[in-house]
């Protein structure tokens, strides 16, 4: 299971450096973060869709290979979580290539939900109720990588990165 210790890792370092960046660019404006950014990558609204669709096609492949691949049976809350995520690959997606902004807005519902389930969802594995959810157990985690990291985390991880890529979008991007 090498490569899911991999797969948290990379969460943890994507989550913790993007929220340094965004933490950055809203406390200081114009900074060379947001110059360096908007030079090489122009952080527009195509872009911006751009990002969100391989982020969140990398949570649903990951999501994926974790149940198919792996054969971890996703519990109630994670199959909640892959409502709110999956639509969102094809949004950004179809937003991206009919060059429509829509699929910023539209995209905000899923995300935000996506992150307080996910949230819910990791706070019932810290602290477990009574009484499980079904047959899969939504209070004990199949992975605890670097003694914290658990699959609802890392999709807590994959929802606020999008929501940081939005933010920053709102930040740095077109005026």
């Amino acid at each position: 299971m090498q490569e899911i210790k991999i797969l948290a890792i990379l969460s943890l370092v994507y989550f913790v450096s993007f929220s340094f960046i965004t933490l950055i660019n809203i406390l200081i404006k114009n900074n060379h973060i947001i110059r360096t950014l908007n030079l090489k990558s122009k952080f527009n609204s195509q872009n911006t869709l751009f990002y969100g669709f391989i982020l969140a096609l990398i949570g649903t492949l990951s999501s994926l290979y974790l149940s198919e691949i792996k054969d971890l049976e996703p519990c109630k809350y994670c199959w909640f979580e892959r409502v709110f995520l999956f639509p969102l690959v094809l949004i950004f997606f179809v937003s991206w290539v009919k060059k429509n902004n829509f699929g910023i807005i539209i995209s905000i519902p899923f995300i935000i939900s996506g992150i307080l389930l996910t949230l819910y969802h990791y706070w019932i594995q810290l602290f477990p109720p009574d009484e499980t959810c079904d047959v899969i157990s939504c209070s004990s985690p199949y992975i605890w990588e670097l003694g914290f990291i658990s699959i609802p985390l890392m999709a807590f991880f994959n929802f606020f990165g999008l929501l940081l890529i939005l933010i920053n979008y709102k930040l740095i991007g077109e005026k």
